[in-house]
């Protein structure tokens, strides 16, 4: 059977078993809630991942979120729904950057921006906000990182707080600005401080563990690093922190693993680089990310050059 025929015996069988899918005429908050289930799945799963194992599917439940808004239903359900939508931007546009596809996330980063202001979280927005400043950062546009970051305004959780620092502190840290990009590590450090249980604030702040900023605080350094030629000795700390994560956020464990192999090689430490370059190669092995596969390749490159000495 050719392919073409297989896939319409396929169709035709799959009709036959589901029914036409209808659209809500009236959208409940049990709805919403199990959207905003779906959507927690979608996010623990590129963290575990890769943006390229969730984007199509996160694109999927977006298209069917935004069909909802033409639902009869209250206000406050509504406004649920808008957080649902901001959320599943945030996601799409993440994972398409995650996967490599930048042109395809800052129209997905804008939507979820545009949604986040309706619907007023300013925590949720920060996420957003700062999700899209750190692709910026990864092409090297350290100005349109700082504006995404400055449209950031009113209260936010502490963990939150200490994300957007982190994140400023990179842009500044890839324009070679010691000064800023140490205020900002200090603050990053100082606000985390305050955290006393993740648990118990938004759901999507749970990610903003302490592998996590140290995760972002050693990229800011390492940036820095690359931009001045001179090595910060708080680097190696932070990544070796960050290289501790928990198995649920394989992908911080496996971009810290890399930059931290990396900085070793650049040091001349070789022995304890390639250990931790067959650690990080393990670790990539799970996650289908192109910013991993970007990491990995300098990491190559670095022991590359020592081998060359």
């Amino acid at each position: 059977m050719s392919p073409s025929n297989r896939r319409d015996v396929l169709a035709a069988a799959l009709a036959t078993l589901l029914p036409p899918a209808r659209p809500l005429s009236r959208l409940r908050r049990a709805d919403v809630t199990t959207i905003a289930e779906r959507i927690g799945v979608l996010e623990h799963w590129d963290r575990r991942s890769g943006g390229r194992a969730v984007r199509d599917l996160a694109l999927r439940e977006l298209r069917a979120a935004i069909d909802l808004t033409s639902a009869s239903t209250t206000p406050a359900v509504r406004t649920a729904l808008l957080g649902a939508i901001t959320r599943l931007a945030n996601l799409t546009g993440w994972s398409s950057f995650d996967a490599g596809l930048y042109d395809e996330a800052r129209p997905l980063f804008r939507l979820g921006l545009t949604a986040g202001r309706e619907h007023g979280d300013t925590g949720l927005l920060c996420h957003l906000a700062t999700n899209a400043a750190r692709q910026e950062i990864h092409l090297r546009r350290a100005d349109q990182a700082l504006l995404l970051a400055g449209q950031v305004g009113g209260r936010l959780p502490a963990a939150a707080r200490a994300m957007l620092a982190a994140v400023r502190a990179q842009a500044h840290a890839l324009g070679g600005d010691e000064r800023q990009a140490a205020r900002h590590l200090l603050a990053a450090e100082r606000t985390y401080e305050r955290v006393t249980d993740l648990a118990s604030g938004p759901r999507w702040t749970a990610a903003i563990t302490v592998a996590k900023l140290g995760s972002d605080t050693g990229f800011a350094l390492y940036l820095l690093s690359a931009a001045t030629g001179r090595d910060n000795p708080q680097v190696v700390a932070d990544l070796r922190r960050a290289a501790k994560a928990d198995t649920s956020q394989a992908r911080v464990r496996a971009m810290a693993t890399t930059r931290l192999a990396t900085v070793l090689y650049r040091q001349g430490d070789r022995a304890e680089a390639d250990h931790h370059a067959a650690q990080a190669a393990a670790l990539a092995a799970t996650v289908g990310s192109a910013r991993l596969a970007s990491a990995l390749a300098d990491m190559r490159r670095a022991a590359g050059a020592l081998a060359a000495r």
